[in-house]
């Protein structure tokens, strides 16, 4: 009887959607109105140390505590590799997550994601990353490379820059891309060095 129950709970805990797992908690929680519709919703950022972050969106929270029986409405697994530092409200229902790698080491990226929610989707709304990357060659020297890229996705415009130079517009529109379909891997080419 013993193993059965054993067995009962750990079906049942398996089943409980990730943030409310015995012992999980979030790396980050934000309540903020990101549909816009004068409710509050809740942003839970989950990682573990040194693996992927991922993302869930509970609709019409208000600000009561989660409870751990309720299903998200999204969720992003995998949304980066890199280590979450700030999730913060923006204005017009806009989330921004900020993370880095290497976080001022000297190899060091710092990306942030601007999530929105428009006509019943998540969308990636916006795109930010700058770096500065120091590699030491074989003679001793070290070639650095610097640079950033921003993209508004609302509104199809993006600028980006090399070395020390000031940034400037690059050509082409930017469209926003479902947060579903969005993953580290995918970011723009103009956002790589």
């Amino acid at each position: 009887m013993t193993t059965t129950l054993h067995a009962a709970w750990l079906i049942a805990l398996a089943a409980l959607p990730a943030p409310a797992l015995a012992g999980d908690k979030p790396a980050f929680e934000l309540a903020l109105d990101i549909d816009q519709d004068g409710t509050m919703d809740r942003a839970v950022v989950m990682q573990d140390d040194g693996g992927p972050a991922d993302l869930y969106f509970y609709l019409g929270t208000r600000e009561e505590k989660l409870d751990p029986s309720q299903k998200p409405d999204f969720v992003g697994k995998a949304l980066t590799e890199d280590r979450i530092l700030d999730l913060e409200a923006k204005g017009k229902g806009s989330l921004a997550i900020t993370s880095c790698f290497g976080c001022g080491a000297t190899k060091s990226t710092e990306d942030t994601l601007i999530i929105v929610h428009r006509r019943g989707q998540f969308l990636v709304g916006g795109y930010s990353r700058n770096w500065d990357w120091n590699i030491q060659k074989s003679d001793g020297t070290v070639e650095t490379t610097v640079g950033d890229c921003d993209i508004n996705y609302l509104t199809g415009k993006a600028t980006a820059s090399r070395d020390l130079e000031d940034g400037k517009p690059v050509k082409g529109r930017f469209k926003p891309v479902l947060l579903k379909d969005w993953s580290y891997e995918k970011r723009p080419k103009i956002c790589s060095f």
